[in-house]
């Protein structure tokens, strides 16, 4: 066998592992915004639990969430808490800024991040009661963008899969 034939099949296997990889990165990617959304759920029961029953205001309840929790989530509420104390900012200005530091961090679509940016701009500004509607307002609203997420996952994922191995394949057969 010679150089030349051993050096075009390790190139082509590189090339297939490669663009196989990217289509399974695209399709993860879709899977964990799903996740991302179903902790923002799970994040809001909490929040308005903390609020509404236990009488917290809303920042400590962000810093309360942030110690409990071991999630890029509790890692926002504790930022923005910080963020809040730090700089003596109100909530809304520490969420707007702890959103930009996450946005690169979370797989989310644009809808995702208006939603959370909704949120900073209305919690802590209402009595208890107005809180804990808006939260679950906002758990609705979070509730149909799983679902959507969930069709775009179904929809899409083994189109990324197969497209990433096709791709390769296509790039190998063209190489060669």
């Amino acid at each position: 066998m010679s150089l030349e034939l051993i050096a075009k099949a390790v190139g082509s296997l590189l090339i297939m592992g490669s663009s196989t990889m990217a289509g399974f990165t695209y399709s993860r990617f879709l899977t964990e915004r799903i996740e991302y959304i179903r902790e923002i759920q799970s994040f809001l029961m909490e929040l308005e639990n903390e609020i509404h029953y236990m009488g917290r205001p809303l920042g400590e309840a962000l810093s309360q969430y942030a110690r409990n929790r071991t999630s890029s989530l509790s890692e926002f509420t504790g930022r923005v808490y910080e963020i809040s104390v730090n700089e003596g900012n109100g909530i809304d200005a520490a969420w707007r800024k702890g959103i930009e530091e996450f946005r690169k961090r979370w797989p989310m679509d644009q809808e995702e991040w208006n939603l959370l940016s909704q949120m900073g701009e209305v919690l802590g500004k209402t009595d208890r009661a107005g809180q804990s509607s808006f939260i679950k307002m906002m758990r609705e609203k979070f509730a149909v963008q799983e679902k959507k997420a969930e069709e775009d996952r179904i929809r899409k994922e083994k189109l990324y899969r197969d497209l990433g191995i096709l791709g390769g394949l296509a790039i190998v057969l063209v190489l060669i």
